[in-house]
């Protein structure tokens, strides 16, 4: 997702102008939070009368009044089931905006690129092989090299797999399995104290690329989704400019 197209998806689903409770919520675990207030939020100076509603009932009520009690604690209150509470920091009803500006982003370098504040943010991932190595990128950085040595290494031959399978959904562990030529103790572990082989390597994956690969014992693995709409839509792309 690029930073111009951030910024067309926030401005068609979330509000400009919302208490930091309300930021929070909305973004939910989809972002890195402190660096997302830090680096696309401003403060307003002004405070709140009502934080959304969170809570799951039958009323529908979508806010909750801010009202601050005796004891100057402000609470989040709901009309709609008898006055149903909860407290609420006062520093989550001050009213930030968001604050973008998309070319003055684009030309500092040092600025934190949008994928390390946006987890949801599509990660695109491409190969480049030839005789002496193989190298792979994600959203145009270079972030492993196999050399000529390790270029069917273990890891080399599950990346190829993920890659090559990309957007078929679930790859089955009997794929990698015959691929490795591990057996199913050292493929999923002795028992579930013990990670076997497979994810020990998706770990190693994940932590040198920065992209989200599944594991289910049930189903297989994958590359997150985040990761197929990203190669899929560049196909598309690639096909539309040729």
């Amino acid at each position: 997702m690029s930073l111009r197209s951030f910024c067309k998806y926030i401005d068609e689903h979330f509000n400009i102008t919302a208490p930091l409770y309300n930021w929070r919520h909305m973004l939910d675990n989809s972002v890195d939070f402190k660096l997302f207030k830090e680096k696309f939020l401003a403060s307003t100076g002004e405070h709140a009368t009502s934080i959304i509603c969170v809570s799951k009932c039958t009323e529908n009520c979508r806010a909750r009044q801010i009202i601050f009690d005796s004891d100057e604690k402000v609470k989040g209150v709901c009309q709609r089931r008898n006055a149903n509470f909860f407290y609420v920091n006062i520093n989550e009803t001050a009213i930030y905006k968001l604050e973008i500006n998309p070319m003055e982003t684009l030309k500092r370098k040092d600025e934190t690129p949008i994928q390390e504040v946006f987890p949801f943010a599509r990660r695109h991932i491409h190969k480049e092989s030839d005789k002496e190595s193989e190298k792979w990128y994600v959203d145009g950085k270079l972030k492993k090299v196999y050399g000529p040595k390790k270029k069917n290494c273990m890891q080399s031959k599950i990346l190829k797999i993920l890659f090559n399978q990309m957007g078929n959904g679930w790859i089955p562990h009997q794929t990698f399995m015959n691929a490795t030529g591990w057996n199913e103790e050292y493929y999923y572990g002795k028992n579930y104290c013990d990670s076997g082989r497979m994810q020990k390597l998706l770990f190693q994956l994940r932590q040198q690329l920065k992209v989200k690969i599944l594991f289910s014992k049930k189903y297989g693995v994958r590359f997150s989704e985040e990761v197929v709409k990203s190669h899929i839509q560049s196909q598309i792309d690639f096909f539309k400019e040729n």
